[in-house]
């Protein structure tokens, strides 16, 4: 009797053991994810390669990151992303590029490197940092602008602010205002360039390494670009300083880009303020520009092979025309040209995507325009804003 129920007692314990372990496995599994760190390499999308072989953001660049999770225990990947919503979660972080080949580390939002204590991984022991929450979809959303990639931050008065740090709306959605007027600007280098990038990734690895997130940043603006000659007939021979300036009329002054998915997990699409003609501080000038705004293009430093001179800019909203000053000597009294290109009325610019006009000049008139639109590519040895065109005649 005795042996019998010490069997049996036996038995009990090394099933309530085997349970106990079985337990301790899955609970192991589920720690395993959410504290197995989010990885990034950051790079650029271009329509003429590869991921693969996209290029990489130089080192020291900065970005800020938003990650959306499910949080139901309900929840599939067909589960709908939505806030505010009880079973989605989302948080915010820093990141940098640390070396040549576009790995990130997080860092604290003011990006303050002095007595920072980094862990295996290179990452600030203080910063915030993204882990796995569970094997669904998970959401990642960054930001950064292309031309101040090692300049801002997330402090109060940095640009690499997401939700909730910021919440400020457009049209009932979260956007980001940029301001597109030119300002005291000299270059395009100058101008706010918001580049964004949006991936959906879930940790099917086992290693954090296995689980890197790529991050492929797109413009959310549009790029103009005017190169002008003399015409061929040599009716008025122009020399490229007689050319004073050319202007984009009606463009946006004011563009937004968002920075919170929809219910479906994409991204809402950037746009702008209509131009309000009727503004009062267009009634001065609506007599010569009937589309309110005008935008006074930037002269490059080099102009395109051919041309005498090239003039670009960043823009957004709806471009109506292209208005060209020049004159036809040095004379004091020299004849003054005012001359306006009107085949882009109602040109609607498109995101990441740059607009190419070859024009040549005669008196009073524009001889003749070659138009090109291309997708504006992140430059694959710079990473800069200039873009890159692969052309017979652009560079």
């Amino acid at each position: 009797m005795d042996v019998k129920f010490w069997i049996n007692i036996y038995i009990i314990v090394v099933l309530l053991l085997m349970g106990c372990s079985a337990d301790q496995d899955t609970y192991d599994e589920a720690l395993q994810t959410e504290h197995m760190p989010v990885l990034f390499s950051a790079g650029n999308t271009e329509a003429t390669v590869t991921r693969a072989a996209a290029s990489y953001m130089p080192k020291n660049s900065r970005f800020v990151c938003s990650m959306f999770f499910h949080a139901g225990a309900s929840d599939t990947n067909d589960s709908e992303f939505g806030t505010p919503k009880f079973d989605v979660n989302m948080t915010t972080a820093w990141l940098k590029i640390s070396n040549t080949v576009g790995n990130a580390v997080y860092r604290n939002q003011a990006y303050d490197e002095d007595n920072i204590k980094e862990d295996t991984y290179g990452f600030d022991d203080a910063a915030k940092c993204f882990y796995w929450q569970n094997r669904l979809n998970h959401i990642f959303l960054a930001l950064t602008d292309n031309n101040k990639l090692s300049s801002e931050d997330g402090s109060d008065t940095g640009t690499l602010k997401l939700f909730p740090n910021v919440q400020t709306q457009y049209k009932n959605q979260y956007m980001l205002a940029y301001d597109l007027t030119r300002g005291d600007k000299t270059s395009m280098a100058e101008q706010p360039d918001p580049i964004l990038a949006l991936e959906t990734a879930r940790p099917s690895g086992g290693t954090p390494e296995a689980n890197r997130v790529k991050l492929f940043f797109k413009h959310q603006f549009a790029q103009i670009q005017v190169n002008l000659k003399s015409s061929l007939d040599q009716s008025a021979v122009i020399d490229s300083a007689w050319i004073e300036r050319v202007e984009l009329l009606g463009v946006a002054e004011t563009g937004y880009v968002p920075y919170c998915i929809l219910s479906d997990g994409t991204l809402p699409a950037a746009t702008s303020l209509p131009i309000n003609v009727d503004d009062n501080k267009y009634q001065s000038t609506i007599k010569d520009n009937p589309y309110g705004s005008s935008f006074n293009m930037f002269k490059r430093s080099t102009p395109v092979g051919g041309y005498l001179k090239t003039f670009e800019c960043i823009a957004f909203g709806t471009l109506q025309g292209i208005r060209i000053t020049w004159r036809e000597s040095d004379a004091a009294d020299a004849v003054k040209h005012v001359t306006t290109y009107k085949g882009v009325k109602n040109l609607t610019l498109k995101s990441g995507t740059k607009y190419i006009y070859n024009m040549e000049l005669r008196r009073s008139l524009i001889a003749e325009v070659t138009a090109k639109i291309k997708p504006w590519e992140m430059d694959t040895a710079n990473y800069s804003a200039d873009g890159t065109i692969k052309d017979d005649n652009q560079n």
